[in-house]
């Protein structure tokens, strides 16, 4: 998410816990992280988090929709270090380096690619989708990017880019299949971004709205379209108060009938079920937007999100990570003092 110098946004450790996330099953894999300030992966085979097992400092783990592999970022002298851990056999090593913005992440529903960002401390990123086996990486695009999706069946990737940087990104969406060589564009707004492909073919976004009537920049809401770009449909009409920003596609069910969003902007960042053929919404959250539930990831079957409690203010012992029905509902703590969850199996 771009960054105001008028309004300082949500920190990367909310982003991370909340874009574009893939189905997770019933008694998937759990990782997470420990400690704020030093932060320390853990994984657990199952997902209530019973017998977690420290695997190493890191940060940002991210599960693999089978469950059987998780990736997770590590500082190294170099740069950031994409890391990857086997669950069956405990072992982990390096596939990509150095990565960069790894809230701009994502898995194939096959479990076998990620795409993910490479570059330096400052400036324009380099795309790759990278083979997590043999660590081959394939050069994309370059430029600024908001947002990274794979299509249901692993053969393309969507994804947000704009040719410079700036406050509001002037973004569009563009589809790149694998076995070609070129990208075609989606949209052409400038002003769209953050696509999550779903598994029905519909990819939903964000447009940045109202940014020459409002203060503080645009706000969100999230659209859909089809996966030529055709059919764009208004989804969302969120009200955005002016220090916040608006909804981010998270997570979609597999039958693609349950939708969830998080509501993010400055010191606010919860969870929304979004209905995705009426646009109504319902937050996780009620009455409580600071230090409320941020949703990560929704089980295969829509009825339960995964995510923790703490919100904007979460550095500190009220960190926990929760499930929460879909619906709505009392959370279930599954991790007292723990953080950026990912489910995946």
């Amino acid at each position: 998410m771009p960054i105001s110098s008028k309004l300082k946004l949500i920190p990367a450790l909310l982003l991370v816990a909340a874009l574009l996330a893939l189905p997770a099953a019933a008694g998937a894999t759990l990782a997470y992280d420990t400690n704020v300030f030093h932060p320390h992966i853990w994984v657990a085979k199952n997902d209530n988090g019973k017998g977690a097992k420290a695997i190493g400092a890191g940060s940002n783990a991210k599960v693999a929709p089978n469950g059987e592999l998780v990736v997770f970022e590590r500082e190294a002298k170099k740069g950031p270090e994409m890391k990857l851990y086997d669950v069956a056999t405990g072992k982990t090593k390096t596939i990509f380096s150095p990565w960069r913005e790894s809230y701009s992440f994502a898995w194939s529903p096959d479990s076998t690619m990620v795409a993910a960002l490479r570059g330096g401390e400052i400036g324009s990123r380099t795309l790759y989708v990278v083979d997590v086996e043999t660590g081959k990486a394939t050069k994309i695009a370059t430029g600024y990017f908001d947002g990274i999706s794979f299509s249901p069946d692993s053969k393309e990737v969507a994804f947000g880019l704009a040719a410079a940087e700036s406050y509001p990104l002037r973004s569009d969406i563009y589809r790149y299949p694998l076995a070609g060589n070129a990208a075609h564009a989606l949209t052409h707004d400038q002003v769209s971004g953050y696509p999550l492909w779903g598994p029905t073919g519909q990819i939903v976004f964000v447009k940045q709205l109202g940014a020459k009537q409002r203060q503080y920049g645009p706000k969100n809401d999230l659209f859909l379209m089809n996966a030529n770009g055709k059919g764009v449909k208004r989804l969302t009409h969120t009200k955005v108060d002016p220090l916040t920003q608006g909804l981010y596609p998270t997570a979609w069910s597999a039958s693609g009938k349950q939708l969830l969003a998080e509501y993010g902007g400055q010191d606010t960042s919860y969870a929304v079920a979004v209905n995705p053929k009426t646009g109504a919404e319902k937050s996780l959250s009620p009455g409580n937007t600071e230090t409320g539930f941020v949703g990560v990831a929704l089980t295969s079957n829509g009825k339960t999100v995964l995510g923790y409690l703490g919100g904007y203010e979460g550095p500190g012992s009220q960190l926990k990570i929760a499930s929460v029905p879909y619906k709505g509902g009392k959370p279930k703590i599954l991790v007292s003092g723990g953080f950026s969850p990912s489910w995946g199996g």
